[in-house]
């Protein structure tokens, strides 16, 4: 699912991204810890619900290669949507290697669409895709532009779909221009819990 640049004002985020820079938008702030129920999907056409068979997760892993340029975004979702033990350990997120076989790839595109990145679902092996065009480009050509876009995407690949911007959530459709989330919140949690146990 594409993760979109906003064309639209964003009051709302514009206050939610102030107090997340006083708060921290690191790992469990006030405004995420007070409820965390799961969203529901706004795509009700493309993604009506969460399931495991929607995600690029193979088992209870997900291994990955690496082909793109942006490794610090790429290596910075990974940490932030995998934990060796607590409510992010149920799905291993790791680097494939000589042994293995991977279930996700991390490509680079070039693309006049509008789109920050990607995640697309292939028989065999499912691609996520950062759209060089976009990131290059103010006011998304900063790292946590490319964060923020790597932790949405690799949300899909764990079969997360986009959700309100009402919510606070990385998995809105758009990304905000000034101060997006770079960090799974509690309500992505709770989606994952819900998926993954």
């Amino acid at each position: 699912m594409p993760l979109l640049l906003s064309a639209r004002p964003r009051l709302f985020v514009g206050i939610i991204a102030v107090v997340m820079t006083v708060l921290g938008a690191g790992g469990g702030h006030a405004l995420q810890r007070a409820a965390a129920p799961v969203a529901a999907c706004v795509d009700l056409k493309d993604d009506p619900t969460e399931t495991r068979g929607d995600s690029s997760v193979d088992g209870k892993e997900l291994l990955w290669e690496d082909d793109s340029g942006y490794n610090d975004a790429l290596r910075w979702a990974v940490a932030k949507w995998y934990q060796k033990t607590g409510p992010l350990s149920r799905v291993k997120i790791a680097p494939d290697n000589a042994s293995s076989i991977n279930d996700l790839e991390w490509r680079d595109e070039t693309s006049t669409d509008g789109r920050l990145g990607r995640w697309k679902a292939y028989p065999g092996v499912d691609i996520i895709y950062f759209n060089k065009r976009t990131l290059e480009m103010r006011p998304f050509n900063n790292r946590d532009a490319r964060r923020s876009t790597a932790t949405h995407e690799l949300g899909h690949a764990l079969g997360l779909c986009h959700k309100s911007d009402r919510t606070l959530t990385i998995m809105w459709r758009e990304q905000p221009p000034d101060g997006p989330l770079q960090a799974p919140t509690e309500v992505d949690k709770a989606s994952y819990r819900k998926l993954w146990g």
